[in-house]
C-alpha cells in the first residue's frame, strides 16, 4: 500500500509534464512553421542607425530584434536605382527591377512619351475616400510575392495584408492576390484601398478611420522625446543643411501644425514622427481583427513605416529630427512586438525587418567637413544634352526624356535622321562622362550583352534594368553627388550609403546571432518561402539565406 503511495505522484508528476509539453509543443506550431510572418519595412533606414542609436533604445523594440534574433550586418541592395518602389518590390519578390519591372517610383514610357506611376491604375476605383488617391494596384509588378506564393500554396486559406502612408509601400508587398492592402490618403486623413483588393473597406477600418487620429497626434506638436542637448549622436538643432517641410518654416524643434489642421492638409504627418505612430495603429488594429496568426495555416502581414523617409529628405541623414523619430519608432516597434507576443503567442510567429534603401549625408555638409561631394541639376544636366545633340546631330529633340539617371532617346527623330542608334548610344555615353559630376555612363547595348562581377556598379545597372523600359544610356553620380535640393537629402545611387540595410530576422524558427558575410537584399525572399514551405517567388533567382535556422 506504501509503494503505491510513493508511485502515484510521481505517475501524476509524469502525466502532467508530458500534457505540459504537448499541449506548449502543439501551442508553439502543429506544422513546425509560423502561424504568422511579419515584415517589417523602416523607409530609408540605413544599417548605421542600428549603431549610431543603440545606446538610447529601449531594450524591448531594435535590441531586442538584434540581441534575441540574426542580423546579416553586411546586407545591400544588388541595384540601382535604390528607391521606394523598387525596393518595396524586391523585398518581396526576391527579384531585382530587371525581372520584376518595377524599375523606379516612376519612369518615362517610351510609347506614349509620357510619365507612369509605379502603382497607378485607372481601371480601378477609390475605396474609402471620394479622392482619387486610390486609382492604384500592383499591375505594374510583373513577378509574384511572397504573399502571391503563399495564398496560392494554401488554396486561398491564407492571409495577406499590408499597411503603409505610401501606396507603393502598401501595395507592392502585398502583390496580387492579397485579401488587402491599405495606405494612407491625404486629402481625408483617413486609410483607404482600392478595388483591386476590397469592394468596401471593413468594419473596423471605418471605426479606426473615424477616430481622427491625424488630428489628434498633430494637436500635439513635435517636441523632442527627450531633453534635446541629449541627441549628441546628431549635429546641432540649428544649422543650413536642413529643410522643414513647409518652406516658411524654420528648421529647428518644436514644431506646430495648426495652420495644417485649419486647412485639412493632414498629409503633414507623414513628415512627422506621429505618421509612424498611426502605421503602428492600424497595424496593431489590423493584427487583432482579421484574427492574423489564429489558426494553422501560416498569415503574412507586411508593415512599411514610411515618415522615416520623408523626414530624412528634409532634414538629412544627421539631424536631430532622424535620431528623434528613430527613438520613437523604436517604441512603435516595442508595441507591436508586444502585441504579437499577446495575440498571435511567443514562438509562434517570425519577424524581418529590412529598409527599401539607405539615404545619403547631405552634400553641403560633406563639403563643409572637406569630403567630395556635389550637385547636379537634372535641369542643367538636360539643357546641355539638347545642346550636345543639336552641335552634333543637328537636333536637339534626339532626347525624348531624362529621369532615374538615364537618358532616352527620341526613336523617331533618330530614325527622321536616319542614325545609328548603338553609335549615338556610344557618343552620348562617351559625352556625359566629360560632364563634372558624373563618374560612368553605360549604353543599352553594353547593359545587355556584357556581364559584370556581382559588386561591380555594372552589374547593378545591369540588374536595375529593364530592356523594355529603361533608357538608352545609364549614368552614375560621383559618390556624394545628386540632383536635389540643397537642403535635404535623397537617395538612389548604388554607393554603400545608398545600399547598406540591415537585415534582421527573429521569432520563430530562427537562431540568434550575426553574419558579416554579402548579402543581397533579394535572399530575403526565398527564405521566408523556404521557412514557410511554400514556392518561392516565380522571378527569384537568389539563394536563401543559411546557417541560421532552427532544425526541426
Amino acid at each position: 500500500m506504501k509503494k503505491h503511495l510513493i508511485f502515484l505522484p510521481i505517475l501524476l508528476l509524469v502525466v502532467c509534464t508530458s500534457t505540459f509539453f504537448s499541449q506548449t509543443k502543439k501551442a508553439v506550431s502543429v506544422s513546425g512553421k509560423p502561424k504568422l510572418v511579419v515584415g517589417i519595412v523602416v523607409d530609408q533606414m540605413r544599417n548605421d542607425y542600428i549603431y549610431r542609436y543603440w545606446n538610447r533604445y529601449g531594450s524591448g523594440g531594435f535590441k531586442r530584434l538584434v540581441n534575441d534574433g540574426y542580423y546579416f550586418k553586411n546586407a545591400h541592395y544588388n541595384y540601382i536605382p535604390t528607391y521606394t518602389g523598387p525596393g518595396h518590390s524586391s523585398i518581396y519578390t526576391g527579384a531585382t527591377p530587371r525581372t520584376h519591372g518595377i524599375i523606379a517610383n516612376d519612369w518615362f514610357v517610351k510609347n506614349s512619351a509620357v510619365a507612369i506611376y509605379c502603382c497607378e491604375d485607372t481601371t480601378v476605383k477609390t475605396v474609402g475616400s471620394p479622392s482619387k488617391n486610390g486609382l492604384m494596384s500592383p499591375k505594374n509588378q510583373l513577378s509574384s510575392t511572397i504573399g502571391d506564393e503563399l495564398k496560392m500554396s494554401s488554396n486561398q486559406k491564407a492571409k495577406v495584408f499590408s499597411v503603409a502612408l505610401k501606396d507603393r509601400s502598401s501595395i507592392l508587398p502585398a502583390g496580387h492576390a492579397a485579401n488587402a492592402a491599405f495606405w494612407y490618403d491625404d486629402s481625408t486623413g483617413n486609410f483607404i484601398s482600392s478595388t483591386w483588393y476590397v469592394k468596401e473597406l471593413p468594419k473596423w477600418l471605418v471605426n479606426f478611420n473615424s477616430k481622427g487620429s491625424t488630428k489628434s497626434y498633430l494637436e500635439k506638436g513635435w517636441s523632442t522625446l527627450f531633453p534635446i542637448e541629449t541627441y549628441t549622436n546628431s549635429i546641432a538643432d540649428e544649422n543650413r543643411y536642413e529643410g522643414a517641410p513647409n518652406k516658411k518654416d524654420k528648421a529647428v524643434f518644436p514644431y506646430e501644425y495648426r495652420s495644417y489642421i485649419e486647412k485639412n492638409k493632414f498629409g503633414i504627418i507623414k513628415a512627422t514622427p506621429y505618421g509612424n505612430t498611426l502605421t503602428k495603429d492600424i497595424a496593431v488594429e489590423c493584427l487583432k481583427n482579421e484574427q492574423l496568426g489564429k489558426d494553422d495555416e501560416p498569415d503574412l502581414f507586411c508593415i512599411s513605416f514610411s515618415s522615416t523617409d520623408i523626414v530624412a529628405h528634409s532634414y538629412g541623414s544627421r539631424a536631430v529630427e532622424v535620431e528623434d523619430i528613430y527613438l520613437r519608432l523604436d517604441k512603435n516597434i516595442e508595441e507591436l512586438l508586444n502585441t504579437l507576443d499577446k495575440e498571435v503567442g511567443k514562438g509562434n510567429y517570425t519577424v524581418f525587418l529590412t529598409a527599401d534603401h539607405g539615404g545619403a549625408d547631405v552634400p553641403n555638409h560633406l563639403l563643409d567637413n572637406k569630403i567630395p561631394a556635389g550637385y547636379l541639376k537634372e535641369a542643367k544636366l538636360i539643357k546641355k544634352i539638347k545642346n550636345y545633340f543639336q552641335t552634333t546631330y543637328g537636333d536637339s529633340l534626339l532626347l525624348a526624356n531624362v529621369c532615374n539617371e538615364q537618358v532616352y532617346i527620341n526613336d523617331k527623330t533618330l530614325n527622321k535622321l536616319k542614325l545609328n542608334k548603338n553609335e549615338v548610344e556610344e557618343d552620348l555615353a562617351t559625352f556625359l562622362i566629360t560632364i563634372n559630376g558624373i563618374a560612368e555612363a553605360y549604353t543599352s547595348t553594353t547593359l545587355k550583352n556584357q556581364s559584370f562581377q556581382k559588386n561591380d556598379y555594372r552589374a547593378l545597372l545591369q540588374n536595375g534594368y529593364n530592356h523594355k523600359l529603361s533608357g538608352n544610356v545609364c549614368f552614375i553620380y560621383n559618390p556624394a553627388w545628386m540632383d536635389y535640393s540643397e537642403k535635404g537629402t535623397t537617395h538612389g545611387a548604388g554607393y554603400n550609403y545608398d545600399t547598406h540595410v540591415p537585415v534582421i530576422f527573429y521569432g520563430n524558427g530562427i537562431l540568434k546571432g550575426e553574419n558579416y558575410n554579402y548579402t543581397s537584399i533579394t535572399q530575403i525572399a526565398p527564405t521566408i518561402c523556404e521557412l514557410l514551405k511554400i514556392n518561392q517567388p516565380n522571378s527569384t533567382i537568389a539563394e536563401p539565406l543559411n546557417n541560421f535556422f532552427i532544425k526541426k
